[in-house]
């Protein structure tokens, strides 16, 4: 008797997967020190931190083995987790040479030109098709390098202490004695790994409420699967901070427990009137838009000649201290949108001193491109402010995250999780005087004002949109 064997189809032919054997942090700072023993890797555009000089590369190595000698069709994804989503696109090179060492600049290997990119972070695994580096058994290496969103992004490495969350290269393939098709669906992932959530766009889209149904199964032993526990969205765990408030705009109106929405104001400080009409604000697919309309409207007795949406938290909730955080897109543009400037912002209860802007967007060729923030004393006015560019593109071109954490003595602006300013005492004599009681929110947008008025140029409707507003607390 003779035995025969058979070619392996590709549904029998498991997956291999790879740890790294080696990764590090290519960083042109010196002050690192050796990223080469680190649980983390970082990543980070050259303009990082406010440093011109602050690029970051994740490099990795691994030993391809195992694979046979008739192997075809091989697919390489590079497997690397995150503890938080970010919106930067990222990424992966081939690197001529070894991921070892302390990560210094000058001994950084030279890259290739991109194999994959990932257009948004998500928080948990982020995986890259480098199968075209992928060719057989033998070391490879890769650089991770990040496009946009000027602080660095970290990422587990080797070293840490969860081996689930280290990173991967995960191979298939099939054997060429006789080529199978591609199996429909693809081999699964590492048994200690959860595949994360899909990152929500920047429009969210509520997904519709699933179909139950009920089949009749024979009887069984085997106990039903316990519910899915509830998702958390993504960006609401910041280490230090507990979430206290926030508003997602998931619902199908704004919701007035949790603010009010002024109607029938005209102030003397700008040209429209605040209503409350779903012309002027409405909630669609999780964003909220402060809407601003050219249009005539008699408000406090006066003719406008535009419509603005204005909300608040007065005496439902305030907040001594806090980690304030918005994000959205500005409606601003540089030739259509002089005279419009929507605000996120906060005062006291008690109506007296001290105000802190977390962000004004104001437009026109002059302001559109700059974020601003400030404080107030009073409106004589003595206040602080400045305006911060970002550094590639302006607030109107999608969504941004504007953050300002305050505290005892200190206050501390961010945009997409970059620090850019900060008071405190050294900064501000009356600080103490006027930022140690609660405040309120509010949320506005107005039309006119101190830095200019709308002209024929200015585009209406102006829609000023919020993905979500949220508070965290020591």
């Amino acid at each position: 008797m003779v035995a025969t064997m058979m070619p392996l189809t590709a549904a029998e032919v498991p997956p291999i997967v790879l740890s790294a054997a080696a990764d590090t942090t290519a960083t042109q700072v010196p002050q690192d020190g050796d990223n080469g023993v680190k649980t983390t890797l970082a990543s980070c555009p050259r303009l990082c931190d406010g440093n011109r000089n602050g690029q970051r590369d994740a490099l990795l190595e691994f030993a391809v083995g195992g694979l046979p000698a008739d192997a075809v069709n091989v697919r390489a994804t590079l497997r690397v987790y995150a503890w938080q989503q970010f919106a930067s696109r990222v990424r992966a090179h081939p690197a001529q040479g070894s991921a070892a060492g302390a990560g210094a600049w000058a001994e950084r290997p030279p890259i290739g030109a991109p194999l994959a990119t990932v257009d948004q972070v998500r928080q948990g695994f982020n995986e890259w098709d480098v199968s075209r580096s992928v060719t057989g058994n033998g070391p490879v290496s890769f650089a991770l390098t990040q496009e946009n969103w000027n602080t660095r992004i970290y990422w587990a490495s080797r070293e840490n202490s969860r081996a689930a969350i280290r990173p991967q290269l995960l191979l298939t393939y099939e054997r060429s004695g006789k080529p199978p098709a591609r199996p429909s669906t693809p081999p699964p992932p590492p048994p200690t790994t959860t595949a994360p959530a899909p990152v929500p766009s920047p429009t969210r889209t509520a997904s519709p409420t699933p179909t139950r149904t009920v089949t009749t199964a024979p009887p069984t032993t085997t106990p039903p699967a316990p519910s899915p526990t509830p998702t958390v969205p993504p960006g609401t765990q910041v280490p230090g901070w507990r979430l206290v408030w926030a508003d997602e705009f998931d619902g199908p109106s704004v919701d007035l427990s949790r603010w009010n929405l002024r109607d029938n104001e005209g102030r003397s400080i700008d040209r429209g009137c605040n209503v409350d009409d779903a012309e002027n604000t409405f909630v669609s697919s999780g964003v909220l838009t402060l809407r601003a309309l050219r249009e005539t409207a008699v408000c406090s007795s006066q003719t406008r000649q535009y419509t603005q949406s204005y909300l608040d938290t007065i005496g439902k909730k305030s907040f001594q201290y806090g980690r304030f955080e918005m994000r959205a897109q500005s409606p601003n543009g540089p030739t259509d949108s002089r005279g419009l400037w929507p605000a996120f912002w906060l005062r006291p209860d008690d109506g007296g001193k001290g105000e802190i802007d977390v962000v004004e967007l104001p437009g026109g060729s002059q302001y559109h491109h700059a974020a601003t923030q400030a404080i107030f004393y009073d409106y004589s006015p003595v206040k602080q402010d400045q305006r911060w560019d970002l550094p590639t593109g302006y607030p109107g071109d999608g969504f941004h995250t504007y953050t300002t954490e305050w505290e005892p003595g200190v206050i501390r602006w961010y945009i997409d999780g970059r620090q850019v300013w900060q008071r405190d005492r050294s900064t501000t004599p009356w600080f103490d005087e006027a930022f140690n009681k609660p405040y309120n929110l509010r949320l506005n947008f107005q039309v006119g004002g101190w830095l200019g008025d709308p002209d024929a140029a200015t585009r209406f409707p102006a829609d000023f949109r919020v993905d979500y507003v949220r508070v965290w607390q020591r």
